[in-house]
């Protein structure tokens, strides 16, 4: 069984960026990330035979944060391109009906533990301007610099089936290599709605929530790296099975 599953992640961005000493708070919700969205490229795919499964998940996006604060009277634009990739086996421990629902159908729970790796890579830039006119202040200052890394993740997902039609897909991972300068821990919860597209019973619409937290430190001073962001928003996608 393939499935393909073209998505769209209202994303909102809150945390911590520096680059070479240069530091800047963003906090930009979905209206600020849109207004300043290039482009966003979001698939989930997964191949199944039997027990075993791989899934691959791709989000790419560029996106801007203009309202970033920066370091003291710092005015600072936060801006970056964006490639999440993550690449997991699956094992299927089993499907268990925990009850019926009538009319509706059986209630079940389907178990997936899942292992494999979340790759990314960041190209951030931060553009500070300080303007002080009282003092003959005007000072802008650019950063640029580009990371990636590889964390390894573990992690659970529960399909349960309410009837026929609906069904509650609850995923959740943790992983990197540290505890404090490398970690990162994901969690999603979707609602979705099965019907029949080109064929039978093929399609799901999928609602929900994704909540992404990522910690990546390196180097100091003028080579300084940090990205500590919690990305998170509302998901709308839809499923096609073949």
């Amino acid at each position: 069984e393939i499935s393909l599953t073209p998505y769209v992640w209202a994303t909102a961005l809150k945390g911590d960026v520096a680059i070479g000493g240069v530091k800047a708070k963003v906090d930009a919700d979905f209206n600020d990330v849109l207004d300043n969205l290039n482009v966003a490229v979001m698939l989930e795919a997964e191949l199944r035979k039997g027990r075993f499964g791989i899934i691959s998940d791709t989000v790419f996006a560029q996106l801007e944060d203009k309202t970033a604060e920066g370091q003291g009277r710092l005015e600072t634009n936060a801006t970056a391109n964006m490639l999440i990739q993550t690449l997991a086996g699956t094992y299927r421990l089993g499907t268990w009906q925990l009850g019926d629902l009538g009319a509706a159908g059986p209630l079940a729970v389907t178990v997936d533990p899942y292992a494999g790796i979340r790759y990314t890579y960041l190209d951030n830039e931060l553009k500070g301007q300080l303007d002080l006119p009282d003092l003959g202040i005007d000072d802008k200052r650019q950063v640029q610099d580009d990371k990636q890394w590889v964390d390894p993740i573990v992690g659970l997902r529960t399909l349960w089936d309410l009837g026929e039609r609906w069904s509650l897909r609850l995923t959740g991972d943790v992983g990197g290599i540290s505890t404090t300068d490398q970690y990162s821990a994901e969690a999603v919860g979707l609602v979705s709605y099965r019907f029949g597209l080109f064929g039978e019973d093929n399609a799901r619409l999928l609602g929900g929530y994704r909540v992404l937290k990522q910690k990546f430190e390196d180097g100091s001073g003028r080579n300084e790296f940090d990205w500590d962001m919690t990305i998170h928003g509302p998901v709308l996608g839809l499923q096609i099975l073949f």
